[in-house]
């Protein structure tokens, strides 16, 4: 009988764990971007199956049943769906995810390092200091930037064949990339930086970037924006923040 007992107050104890994770399941979906949510709602649905399972056992409805059989076998199938379509995201995340890169005056040049250093196939797009400045900048630092393809959109001409010149507009800035990426495959794109863009206004920043984003991720890329926080508004920050995979600074 205690063991009987036991198993009842185990039984019990999963039902409520599992309610208790049902709403915090559901709490997650509704903030979840969209290409996440199908493998939340997979789970969720594992979970409503596990539930009612549990109130069926617990309730002595049915027993040792086809229909017992059948919701256990849902419950794994949704569960592994989850699992796999959630993994599977998060190795695009960690592969082709879109960093906004939150950098000063001061640590600029730091910070660039760092995200360049041992880093192989970039596409550098610059609009504030010339290709040449940053080609400097980098073998000071002992960086091989022979392996770089820059895109200036300063105003000064490219002479090299590891660059091209555009102008500091936001749909040339579009044209250009989706021109480079198509025509060569780069490891990440680098954007330095984002407040340095022309003719757009601070609220339509953060919407320029989503649609830069979007075009680097399709071309299974991953891109690094670059801004400096005293030329950008908090409001603005923060917006971008939400749109990107990832903040770093």
């Amino acid at each position: 009988m205690g063991t009987i007992a036991v198993g009842e107050t185990i039984e019990v104890l999963a039902f409520i764990i599992s309610l208790a994770t049902l709403i915090i399941l559901y709490g997650i979906v509704r903030r979840t971007k969209e290409d996440i949510r199908q493998g939340f709602l997979s789970m969720l649905a594992a979970l409503i199956f596990f539930i009612i399972f549990e109130i069926l056992k617990i309730t002595y409805v049915f027993s040792n049943t086809p229909l017992l059989s059948l919701l256990t076998l849902l419950f794994i199938l949704f569960l592994l769906f989850g699992m796999w379509k959630i993994r599977t995201v998060i190795i695009s995340l960690s592969e082709f995810g879109q960093i906004f890169v939150l950098t000063s005056e001061k640590t600029h040049d730091k910070k660039l390092v760092s995200l360049i250093k041992n880093v192989r196939g970039i596409c550098y797009l610059t609009l504030e200091k010339p290709c040449t400045i940053i080609e400097n900048t980098l073998k000071e630092n002992n960086i091989d930037t022979s392996d770089i393809y820059f895109i200036d959109g300063t105003g000064e001409k490219c002479k090299k064949e590891n660059c091209t010149h555009i102008k500091n507009d936001p749909e040339e800035i579009k044209k250009a990339l989706t021109r480079v990426l198509k025509e060569k495959k780069f490891r990440c794109v680098i954007i330095d930086n984002i407040n340095a863009v022309k003719k757009i206004e601070d609220y339509q920043l953060p919407e320029f970037i989503q649609d830069i984003a979007s075009l680097i991720k399709s071309n299974e890329t991953q891109g690094f924006f670059i801004g400096k926080s005293e030329k950008l508004k908090q409001e603005t920050i923060n917006d971008i923040s939400m749109l990107v995979d990832k903040v770093i600074g």
